[in-house]
């Protein structure tokens, strides 16, 4: 509903907290462009990258180098059998560096940096993944990398390459581990109205229900059905804090299934955790998506929200219509002492909740302490073309068409958006 301008008095959507994308590009070794290395300083003729020798012969692997089925090929340098090692969804702490095969170029190297690079297994390129889970730490290793394994997304331009890689490993650092039922719900699983499956791991100590508007505290962790990590609350350092009604229709049935003290898990269709045009969790578009909610802490909402309207889906037979496409429907007509209705130009006050046709609710004035103030000028076009139409004191609902609202904006409610307005107040007039 509204433009930049106002951000600052009126909260709009928000991203899904809970499937926050990873930090990739800071959490494993950077896929080297498929362009040779470039100059720095003057001249011509140099490469930009600190060069190192490799150990060995890039384009023969020693004899006694191990392969695996997928291609890689490793060769271990120093071992540690009492070293940790990591599973595939830790995070592992590594010195490292990078050659291209075909020129023996060294394209990255960490040295002298004075500390490891973090490599989260569970969003790397498969090769590393499968690589480091042979490795503990303590231990040092050099690997030969196909294409097929070594790029997690390959080059768009250039051609994809053997890459090698001299790997040091520091230190690991444990993911959650994987449930044992991480593919499928347990027999004993409850099922939620949509279908979402439900096993308690710790029973709540509250006694209510978390409400749609209510601010919840959580630690989450999320997996694919194999087992992979999707996300985990942990990597951003600080719990998730959330109103459910600001998340995905899965995420939002989940949390209001659960009370404060709770730890449960949840079986759920992935195409129910995208919401507004947010990516998919983990790339994972089709299918069910296993994850585990500790809730720590639950803040009541001082006011509650109007109840979702029954003719929310389309306009009732009685409702009018602007001349540019805003059905509407005075809901209450105000005391009558102050008549005037404002202008597109006129800053208002007011009180509103809105909701998308489906039913669900993404925003409300009533959860803040203070009613909305802002200027018509800076709102969607359908505001600017309803509002005008009360007069103060007046409560009208709204069914603003996509293209009056947020139409191709992405992480903006989508279709067609309803409101419930109060006009409190007109502070700022310029004239008729």
């Amino acid at each position: 509903m509204f433009g930049p301008a106002m951000r600052r008095s009126v909260i709009l959507l928000v991203s899904l907290g809970l499937f926050a994308c990873s930090r990739d590009s800071e959490t494993r070794p950077p896929e080297p462009s498929p362009a040779p290395p470039t100059q720095t300083g003057s001249g011509s003729g140099g490469v930009r990258k600190q060069q190192i020798p490799p150990p060995f012969d890039l384009k023969a692997p020693p004899a006694d180098a191990t392969r695996t089925a997928s291609g890689l090929i490793y060769k271990k340098l120093a071992s540690n059998p009492g070293g940790v090692a990591p599973k595939r969804n830790d995070i592992v702490l590594v010195n490292y560096t990078g050659w291209r095969q075909a020129t023996g170029e060294t394209f990255f190297t960490n040295q002298g940096r004075g500390q490891p690079m973090p490599l989260n297994l569970a969003q790397s390129a498969p090769g590393f993944t499968e690589a480091l889970q042979l490795l503990r730490t303590g231990e040092k290793a050099v690997l030969w990398m196909p294409p097929e394994i070594g790029y997690k997304t390959p080059p768009s331009e250039g051609k994809a390459e053997t890459l090698i890689y001299l790997v040091d490993v520091v230190e690991v650092q444990p993911a959650p581990a994987i449930p044992d039922d991480v593919g499928a719900p347990p027999a004993g699983a409850t099922a939620l109205k949509s279908g979402t499956k439900k096993e308690v791991v710790r029973a709540g100590t509250g006694k209510d229900l978390i409400r749609p508007y209510d601010t919840v505290a959580y630690s989450f962790t999320a997996w694919a059905p194999d087992g992979r990590m999707i996300d985990n609350s942990a990597t951003r350092k600080k719990a998730t804090t959330m109103q459910p009604y600001r998340t995905s229709v899965g995420v939002a049935e989940i949390l209001t299934s659960m009370t404060v003290g709770e730890r449960a898990r949840f079986w759920v269709d992935a195409e129910k955790l995208v919401s507004d045009g947010s990516k998919p969790p983990g790339g994972i578009e089709h299918g069910t998506v296993c994850y585990e909610l500790d809730v720590t802490q639950v803040t009541k909402a001082g006011r509650e929200p109007p109840p979702t309207p029954a003719d929310v889906a389309k306009p009732p037979g009685d409702a009018k219509k602007s001349p540019k496409g805003v059905s509407y429907k005075l809901l209450a007509a105000g005391p009558g002492k102050d008549p005037r209705h404002p202008t597109e130009n006129d800053t208002v006050k007011v009180n509103y909740t809105g909701w998308t046709t489906d039913g669900k609710m993404f925003d409300s004035s009533y959860l803040r302490p203070e009613p909305a103030t802002f200027g018509l000028h800076s709102v969607v076009a359908g505001w600017t073309d309803g509002i005008p139409l009360m007069a103060v004191g007046n409560r009208m609902r709204f069914w603003i068409p996509q293209e009056l609202a947020y139409k191709g904006q992405a992480g903006k409610p989508a279709g067609m958006l309803v409101f419930d307005v109060e006009l409190l107040e007109i502070v700022e007039q310029t004239g008729h």
